[in-house]
């Protein structure tokens, strides 16, 4: 029983884990959460990847060290 509960915890976690990385995301753009772990490349790529759902691009509007984040708005291609 205990390793099922594990097993479906870490599989929520999995699955849940693109999530984390963003907040305040919606359809104008969001913030990325978590930087510093990352590459900025990686940061971006999880903005496009989040703006691609509005059939948009995102543009990075700052990166700030010391909160580990990167803001970015969701932009129509031109």
């Amino acid at each position: 029983m205990r390793i099922a509960a594990l097993l479906l915890l870490g599989a929520c976690l999995a699955g849940c884990s693109y999530t984390t990385w963003l907040t305040g995301a919606d359809e104008n753009g969001g913030t990325v959460n978590g930087v510093n772990q990352l590459s900025t490349d990686s940061a971006v790529e999880k903005a496009n990847a989040h703006c691609a759902q509005y059939h948009k691009t995102a543009r990075v509007i700052r990166t700030d060290q010391a909160s580990s984040t990167l803001t970015f708005s969701c932009q129509t291609a031109d």
